[in-house]
């Protein structure tokens, strides 16, 4: 049988009682790799430079002694039998060791059971290293269990909140854009409308962040390639930063793709880019990085996590800010925690970025170290398919049309300003207020209708349910869903149903006409 390795520290002032220690371990069926020694000091070193599977220790040693070779290895924190072999001692002394602590006491001039002693020593403490594991592998569950039944109670929440808060947000910006457009160049009132505009779009991003973090954000995904999309943003990311931080990017050649809603990418990219920003007050280098990654099994069990093993594309920003201590670290990807002054940060921009990424399907972690700075690495799954083609962008002349149009929603005053909208850009318009009244609007209007622009969320019948019925009255007729939340209405998991076209609440006027254009221009 061959000899089971075992790594062993004797604690032991006499050479030759040692030899003969590992000597009878030999003869027991054990291949020991050992280390000698014979004081507090030595002994507690030896426990920090590496892992032992078994201590032998001496009673008594000059100025130390069993007991207190017992508080050395409990006092490390580690798990590791400790076996008592000493010279002839009586049994209150063998009582006094195991009170301390020994896992076992034996006599030097009978260490025919030192073997047995060992193997059954080493049996329990796997024993127990299991067991220990079990217990950690059942409170990380516990823990996720705990963090998703709270995602899904703060996801709900923000489904409620956006619903509300985005019909609101599409009536301020509807009728704010009305009087922009009715005022004159340079009218003071028009700075004003500017002004609410402007809220109005920091609002709908705060919704936006709320609906991201926690993985309810409608996706519209498309293959891209991420160094077109850094590129593209170069000159917005340069004007977010300060002039005494230098921008390096070092875009990988013949990136892979991956399959993204690139809206949501960008935003990613530009809460980590501000984020670096606010850790290099005193100036200093972010760097945005690409690469492929091919992930092993192992690559995920070091980061505690499951990651599949596959080939990813990586999109890495590093600063060379404060850093984060362990702590914080621990906490950043928490919704509403934050590290900035009130009035500097919403504790959303971290949660945002985790909840995008992870509901594209990737993985997020971050390195850092208190004042050596911050990196950030994002890993996405590279897919194999073509890019998709971008819409190209149409001038605002050639969003104006003549077709008919049905709008419905429950909420009057979002139906009265996206009526407003496309009667303004010469559209015919039909409005309900219910899927009851579109249907009967469908089955008395005499002429064509062209396009029905739907909310999802409506009391009695469903913006989906109200499609198929309606399908089956005017095969022709288009469909455009929107609404500020969706609840699985028109996707799973936040991915669009195929073929299904949607429109996010708050929406502008442009975004309105372009996307209605956009499919009534596809026959």
């Amino acid at each position: 049988m061959r000899p089971k390795p075992l790594h062993v520290l004797i604690v032991e002032d006499s050479e030759a009682d040692a030899a003969l220690l590992i000597r009878e371990l030999r003869r027991g069926g054990y291949d020991p790799v050992y280390e000698r020694v014979d004081s507090a000091e030595a002994m507690s070193a030896a426990l920090d430079r590496r892992t032992w599977d078994l201590v032998l220790c001496d009673y008594r040693l000059p100025g130390f002694s069993a007991p207190a070779a017992v508080a050395i290895v409990t006092g490390k924190g580690v798990d590791v039998p400790v076996i008592v072999v000493s010279g002839t001692v009586g049994e209150e002394t063998a009582v006094e060791a195991m009170r301390a602590g020994a896992h076992d006491f034996m006599t030097k001039d009978k260490l025919a059971r030192l073997a047995p002693a060992i193997g059954r020593e080493l049996r329990e403490a796997a024993f127990r290293a299991e067991r220990k594991k079990a217990d950690e592998e059942r409170e990380k569950m516990e823990l996720q269990m705990r963090a998703a039944q709270r995602m899904e109670t703060v996801g709900r929440l923000a489904g409620g909140v956006a619903h509300d808060f985005n019909n609101l947000l599409t009536v301020i910006q509807g009728y704010a854009r009305f009087l922009h457009d009715d005022f004159r160049e340079g009218d003071p009132a028009r700075e004003d409308t500017d002004a609410i505009l402007n809220a109005a779009e920091r609002a709908a991003r705060l919704t936006s962040q709320l609906l991201a973090f926690s993985r309810r954000q409608v996706q519209e995904l498309r293959v891209v390639n991420l160094n077109e999309m850094v590129a593209e943003l170069d000159k917005m990311l340069r004007r977010l930063i300060a002039e005494d931080i230098e921008l390096v990017t070092k875009l990988s050649p013949d990136l892979g793709r991956v399959k993204v809603d690139i809206t949501q990418m960008e935003q990613v990219l530009m809460n980590l880019v501000v984020n670096a920003r606010d850790a290099m007050s005193g100036g200093g280098k972010l760097t945005i990085e690409t690469s492929e990654a091919q992930l092993e099994e192992t690559y995920g069990a070091a980061k505690n996590v499951e990651v599949p093993p596959g080939h990813y594309v990586m999109l890495a920003v590093t600063d060379t800010g404060t850093g984060m201590d362990k702590e914080t670290q621990s906490q950043i990807f928490e919704p509403f925690f934050t590290t900035k002054e009130k009035s500097k940060g919403t504790g959303l921009g971290l949660s945002t970025v985790y909840g995008i990424v992870k509901q594209s399907g990737g993985y997020i972690w971050v390195y850092s170290e208190p004042g050596q700075g911050t990196t950030f690495k994002i890993y996405l799954p590279l897919v194999e398919e073509e890019a998709t083609r971008e819409a190209s962008s149409r001038p605002a002349a050639d969003l104006r049309g003549s077709e008919t149009i049905l709008v419905v929603e429950d909420d009057e005053p979002v139906r009265k300003v996206a009526v407003r909208i496309l009667q303004r850009h010469g559209y015919q318009v039909l409005e309900a207020g219910n899927g009851g009244d579109a249907l009967l609007l469908c089955e008395q209007h005499d002429g064509p209708i062209h396009l029905t622009l739907t909310d999802i969320v409506m009391p009695q019948m469903s913006g989906r349910e109200l499609a198929k019925r309606l399908a089956a009255v005017r095969p022709e007729m288009r469909v455009i869903f929107s609404s500020g939340y969706t609840d699985n209405a028109v996707a799973h998991h936040g991915v669009l149903d195929e073929g299904t076209v949607f429109l996010q609440k708050p929406f502008s006027s442009d975004a309105l006409v372009r996307k209605v254009r956009e499919i009534l221009d596809k026959g």
